[in-house]
């Protein structure tokens, strides 16, 4: 299967730190409900996988992760089906593997993953290229996803040596129905939703105060989040 079957990502543009805020502030932003979305997903995450031993940050970006790459799946699926002028001409596409499953993939997904102003990749590695990350190459974070469909590696985050997390990213994907409600409340739209998992990661990063790699929690980020954009999850 090649990047072009897949539909190439291209550079993501000017990456904002600290959360969007295009157009006036108030009741009528949408960016503000994606906020206060993405506070309380943080929150409620954090919550749902502290255990006697407290949170593992590793566990934490592997779920927000997942649940971006579903987002931004649901996001292009909604942006193509109700022709949304922002999703003219692009497409997604059904492709079969070599272990017999169907995936997801094309233009539409990558567009809120990492190629809009406030894509998945913008919201993430801007805010840890603000702390001094140097950033993993997204072209390489794409063909490594890509190249990995169908195989062993596919949806395995690349984690720091001697670090992991307990689920891969399709297991975290179970959490998915239980917190919609709560980013629906705030974020109704499903153009929002690649927005509030984005921030909620900010967040999560901002949590750490500089104990960890950036670079590495991007890194494991973006591989759970183009993982789970790709799965097709039975309805």
């Amino acid at each position: 299967m090649s990047d072009d079957e897949a539909g190439k990502p291209g550079q993501a543009g000017p990456m904002p730190t600290g959360g969007p805020a295009p157009g006036p502030s108030g009741p009528l932003d949408p960016m503000v409900g994606a906020r206060i979305a993405g506070r309380e997903t943080l929150q409620r995450v954090l919550a749902a996988l502290k255990d006697e031993r407290g949170v593992q940050i590793e566990a934490v970006a592997t779920a927000l992760g997942a649940l971006a790459g579903r987002a931004c799946q649901l996001a292009a699926t909604d942006g193509v089906q109700n022709r949304r002028p922002e999703y003219a001409g692009l497409t997604v596409m059904q492709v079969g593997s070599k272990d017999g499953q169907t995936y997801l993939m094309g233009p539409a997904i990558n567009r809120p993953l990492a190629e809009s102003q406030f894509s998945v990749w913008s919201l993430v590695a801007g805010y840890a290229q603000s702390k001094g990350a140097v950033l993993p190459d997204l072209g390489e974070l794409f063909a490594h996803g890509t190249s990995t469909v169908g195989g062993p590696e596919f949806g395995r985050p690349r984690y720091a040596p001697g670090t992991a997390a307990p689920y891969l990213p399709v297991q975290y994907l179970a959490v998915w129905e239980p917190m919609l409600p709560h980013v629906v409340r705030f974020a109704p739209d499903p153009q929002q939703w690649p927005v509030v998992y984005g921030l909620a990661v900010q967040g999560l990063f901002e949590s750490t105060g500089g104990q960890f790699d950036l670079a590495v929690l991007t890194r494991v980020v973006m591989d759970s989040a183009i993982a789970t954009s790709k799965v097709v999850l039975a309805t």
